[in-house]
């Protein structure tokens, strides 16, 4: 029978919001038992930010939570850190993203959980890291992506500083760092049987993502600027406005040989032959004319007509799809990356899969994102061994909360 690449593998998860919740959504998916820690004192921050009834229709946490298991621990009674404690035991890894020193504080820092796992591998990520004058600092993305130095060189020229996207870009890139890792640290404990303790930085995985204008920095001393859409050597390079409302395509032209399939494509209009289009520095110096004449042409085209005629001679070219082309789209249907998920409280919902498929071994792991609490009697039953008794009266001391 074929398995998934992370079967048998046990993740302790106190992560919440996106940074956390989808990193080990990614090592569920790969088929490790993702056991999260919540309470109704403390639940994940994104049951509470779709405007839900209640905490179990969060289409947010929905999202980011699909293949999980969900117990209910209130962390503020010392029987329940006991608990976490036999659960570490059993377990492969423990992840985190608290604003602080929190695990310290429950008396769950890496030593303890060390000692009671000589090989546990413990995942930490912040704002800031675990060390440096801001490591009890909280932060969300767009405060992270500001002070990383990204939102210096995002944004139009001489337009003020832009966040990336709108459910933040640095949690999205946290959950993909730390999901590779997680899996480093698995890897080097199957070869040498030591566990590791993981201090991630969203701002500095940020600042990695700048690398290439740091050293330019290091070296010539030049600070970089927002350019837009807007490449340092590509032009044409950027969004250009089709027919229809509001409906755009994305152009690169990346060398001369791109630069002859597209005026080819356009029909070799007579402004193509300018000399202030000559050669690639020259369009790089004239953008503004260039862009406003190769719109003329794309206003009489939809979108997707342009990203096709362009794509058949060579020329890489998206069309800039909405969330509702984004659904419908052959590419992706063929594909299978959209998943219908019936929910709980909710219904059918639309999940997206992983951005990758493994050869050899079954789809994944996408099982519905958990009730707060679902999952209470098989962790503290089935795999702790209490009592139902002693579940119940746990209950009403409201440990298991």
């Amino acid at each position: 029978m074929q398995q998934l690449p992370l079967e048998g593998v046990r993740v302790v998860d106190f992560t919440t919001a996106q940074a956390g919740a989808h990193c080990t959504q990614w090592l569920g998916v790969m088929g490790a038992e993702v056991i999260k820690i919540e309470s109704r004192v403390r639940p994940d921050v994104t049951r509470l930010s779709s405007r839900a009834e209640t905490l179990d229709q969060s289409a947010s946490f929905v999202s980011f939570n699909s293949g999980k298991k969900s117990i209910t621990l209130n962390m503020n009674q010392p029987k329940a850190v006991q608990i976490v404690k036999e659960l570490v035991k059993l377990s492969d890894v423990v992840t985190e993203n608290f604003g602080g020193a929190t695990m310290e504080r429950w008396g769950l820092g890496y030593p303890e959980l060390k000692r009671l796992k000589p090989d546990i591998i413990v995942f930490a990520t912040s704002g800031y890291g675990r060390t440096g004058p801001r490591k009890e600092s909280p932060a969300f993305a767009p405060v992270v992506d500001a002070f990383s130095g990204l939102l210096s060189v995002n944004g139009y020229v001489g337009g003020i500083p832009n966040v990336v996207g709108n459910r933040g870009w640095t949690d999205a890139m946290a959950a993909v760092h730390g999901a590779f890792v997680i899996l480093a640290a698995l890897y080097h404990r199957s070869n040498t049987g030591e566990g590791q303790y993981i201090d991630a930085s969203m701002t500095e995985l940020n600042a990695n993502v700048l690398g290439e204008l740091v050293i330019d920095y290091a070296m010539n001393e030049r600070v970089a600027q927002p350019v837009g859409n807007r490449d340092n050597i590509m032009a044409p390079h950027g969004c250009y406005r089709c027919l229809g409302e509001d409906k755009w395509v994305a152009v690169a032209v990346s060398s001369e040989q791109e630069w002859q399939a597209f005026c080819n494509a356009l029909g070799n209009p007579e402004w193509t032959k300018k000399e202030e289009f000559s050669d690639g520095l020259s369009r790089l110096n004239n953008q503004e004319e260039l862009n406003r004449l190769i719109e003329e042409w794309t206003k009489q085209h939809s979108h997707y007509e342009v990203m096709e005629i362009l794509q058949k001679v060579g020329v890489m070219a998206g069309a800039c799809l909405t969330l509702e082309e984004l659904k419908s789209d052959r590419q992706l249907r063929e594909r299978e990356f959209l998943l219908d998920i019936e929910q709980p409280l909710i219904g059918k919902l639309c999940l997206s899969r992983m951005p990758w498929r493994l050869s050899g071994t079954p789809g994944g792991n996408y099982y519905r994102a958990p009730l707060l609490g679902e999952h209470n009697n098989y962790v503290f039953g089935e795999l702790l061994g209490m009592p139902e008794q002693e579940i119940r009266r746990l209950e009403e001391e409201k440990v298991i909360y």
